[in-house]
């Protein structure tokens, strides 16, 4: 639930975090100190706020964490509508489902209580908006069920006509209690609009009905046509789905290329070998097929594959909870439809979050955007990944970690830009207003704003215009936080020192260094639109003494519960050790090598600082695996790749390393948490 009462409950929170943070002796940084950005880039319409509805199908399957918005759909600058599961959008009784915004404020269509269920899907057809949920007897009307039109002043259904059959109202085209539509594509069969055809994808027991009890139209399990008058099949002798398998398969996307149309689903039931493949479907006007040959992966709650589809070109891009299609691919692939194989999308590698992975996916120019339940992406941090035509990036500063919907718009304003954002949260992108709803901007500035640090003094004094420091800090302290904030707070910021590269989730990074040692540091700035670069280079010089310390750069811990490889976390400092590697094929060992390290409470440890500690890699295709005993569960916890730390103590964490076709070598790394 998103309601106004939860954002107060977050905002308490945040005060008591940060009041917390004083009593535990951590220095003590003003929250409008992290709002500091020049420039948010951040943005919504009106204030935006919901209450939670039935997610329906979705939420029994695991495929949505938390209500909200399932699709936007843009017809001008002034008619926006958004579509999902929640309840009085905006604060408006009537805005359940269903939303609009037309320039100036949202508003319901009809009354409350018109749409009673999820809506999955909303595009225009003939000039009319139509939906497909879950829903019965929109607006009243018997025979909307599972889809209905808003024709300007009232909900009306897609009636079978000349029917008899009464059981879901007369006119309905459902045929069972368990029917629900979910994805809706406007197939175009000529230059003007009164012979395109609505694809109507969903989950259809016996089929559409045909309006004679008992019976259905053949051939329309899980996919039929709309015509603006009557119901019909896409493929007049088969159905994708033969056997049982239509009883299982929930079709949850369509995108129509040429004289191709394709279908996505994904599967409410238990998987096997035997069935993964149907969740993608090519039909070419004749025959049915389905181009995937095998699939890896894991599923989360009951559902498992293919959740969204966008044409990129003449290819497809398909995304889901796979983490390979015909032996390539992790969660997001790219479908060449003329060659008719699959590859991976510029190497596309999430954390892995709750529901489905990638949710969600829009093209825009040079770049594409993905959204879904992940913590990060290799080199970025939250929900959202852009490639920018050259390498991923996130969207800056306080992104929301759990998407749903995506849309870009480009120049919806002369020359302006933006992303608009459906997700899982409170306060997007810092915006008080912007509950579950955002924009951002999309724009090309590069540069730092703010750069500041705890200890000691930055020579020159700060500007965006100069790219080189230095730092020099008292002997007295082992490190020195840096605060950075972006100009454009949707710009990605990645820090670079002698650990390597990794993506900001946070406005502080913590580095490390030795006594009369010198450690340099970088940030580089991505512009939001992939377009501009800048970086700027720290040198770090600490005052030499009798003390020493340890030489390292950490960063500060993460705030998202599951941590990938390339967020930013605390890492520990390395200490030496004889050199193992991964056990080579064939082999089956079970070495133990404890390492003590100190780690500060509240601090992950990535899986690059721990594969450093125990001195060991993970050799191209095999497999990395994390295990806390219980004996140290109250002390640390597997979180994503990483292990974050809950209380002081010590925590024994065991790495194994399973090779590609070898056997599994076990190391044991032991964290001293204070």
């Amino acid at each position: 639930m998103m309601s106004r009462g939860m954002k107060r409950q977050g905002i308490v929170a945040a005060v008591l975090v940060f009041v917390w943070s004083i009593a535990m002796g951590f220095p003590a940084r003003s929250p409008g100190l992290v709002q500091a950005a020049q420039t948010n880039s951040y943005s919504t319409f009106g204030t935006v706020s919901y209450d939670g509805g039935s997610c329906g199908r979705d939420e029994t399957s695991g495929v949505v964490s938390a209500p909200g918005i399932k699709k936007i759909l843009k017809v001008t600058n002034s008619e926006i509508y958004v579509v999902g599961c929640f309840l009085n959008f905006g604060g408006v009784v009537a805005a359940d489902y269903v939303a609009k915004w037309d320039g100036t404020a949202w508003s319901g269509l009809g009354a409350s209580g018109d749409i009673n269920a999820i809506v999955h899907d909303a595009t225009f057809y003939k000039g009319e908006l139509h939906i497909a949920g879950e829903f019965s007897n929109a607006g009243g009307d018997v025979a909307a069920d599972m889809v209905a039109k808003w024709n300007g002043s009232a909900w009306v259904g897609l009636p079978v006509t000349g029917g008899t059959n009464t059981s879901y109202g007369l006119g309905s085209p459902k045929d069972s209690s368990t029917d629900i539509a979910a994805a809706l594509k406007v197939k175009e069969n000529g230059a003007g609009t009164s012979d395109d055809i609505l694809l109507v994808g969903g989950w259809f027991y016996y089929g559409i009905n045909n309006g004679t009890p008992g019976f259905s139209i053949a051939n329309t399990q899980n996919i039929a046509t709309w015509d603006g008058t009557n119901w019909g099949s896409l493929d007049t002798d088969s159905d994708p789905y033969p056997g049982t398998m239509q009883t299982d398969y929930v079709v949850h996307d369509i995108e129509v290329i040429g004289s191709n149309t394709f279908i996505s689903g994904y599967r409410n039931a238990t998987f096997s070998s035997s069935n993964k493949t149907y969740l993608f479907h090519k039909f070419d006007g004749t025959n049915w097929s389905r181009p995937v040959t095998a699939v890896d992966g894991a599923y989360f709650g009951s559902g498992f594959g293919v959740y969204t589809m966008e044409v990129v070109g003449s290819n497809l891009l398909v995304g889901g909870t796979f983490t390979g299609l015909s032996g390539v691919a992790n969660h997001l692939a790219l479908y060449d439809t003329t060659a008719g194989t699959f590859s991976a999308y510029n190497s596309f590698a999430p954390a892995y979050g709750t529901g489905a992975v990638v949710r969600a996916i829009s093209s825009g120019g040079s770049q594409t955007y993905i959204g879904g339940s992940f913590p990060g992406v290799t080199g970025t941090s939250g929900g959202v990944a852009v490639w920018s035509g050259s390498e991923w990036q996130g969207i800056g500063r306080n992104a929301p970690a759990v998407v749903n919907a995506l849309q870009a718009d480009l120049l919806y304003s002369f020359s302006n830009s933006r992303l608009m954002i459906g997700a899982a949260g409170v306060n997007i992108g810092g915006v008080s207003a912007a509950d579950g709803y955002a924009n951002l901007a999309i724009d090309s500035v590069s540069t730092l704003d703010v750069v500041s640090v705890d200890t000691g003094s930055i020579s020159p004094s700060f500007s965006p215009g100069t790219n080189t420091y230095n730092v020099n800090i008292p002997n007295a302290s082992a490190s020195v936080t840096f605060t950075v904030m972006a100009s454009s707070s949707g710009a990605a910021i990645k820090r670079t020192n002698s650990t390597g590269t990794l993506a900001l989730s946070s406005d502080t990074e913590t580095l490390n260094v030795a006594v009369g040692a010198t450690e340099s540091i970088s940030f580089a700035v991505r512009s939001i639109d992939g377009t501009m670069t800048q970086t700027y280079t720290f040198s770090v010089t600490r005052a030499a003494g009798a003390s020493s310390s340890s030489s390292s750069s950490s960063s500060s811990s993460s705030s998202s519960t599951s941590v990938a490889p390339s967020s930013s976390t605390t890492e520990a400092p390395a200490v030496t050790t004889p050199p193992t590697t991964a056990a080579p094929a064939g082999t089956n060992t079970s070495a133990t090598s404890t390492v003590s390290n100190v780690v500060k409470h509240g601090a992950t440890a990535s899986k690059t600082t721990l594969l450093k500690l125990a001195k060991t890699t993970v050799p191209s295709g095999g497999k990395y695996a994390l295990k806390i005993a219980s004996t140290y569960a109250k002390v640390c916890k597997v979180s994503g790749t990483g292990v974050k730390t809950i209380k002081a103590g010590t925590c024994k964490v065991s790495i194994t390393i399973t090779p590609k076709g070898g056997r599994a070598s076990t190391k044991s790394v032991t964290l001293k948490v204070t």
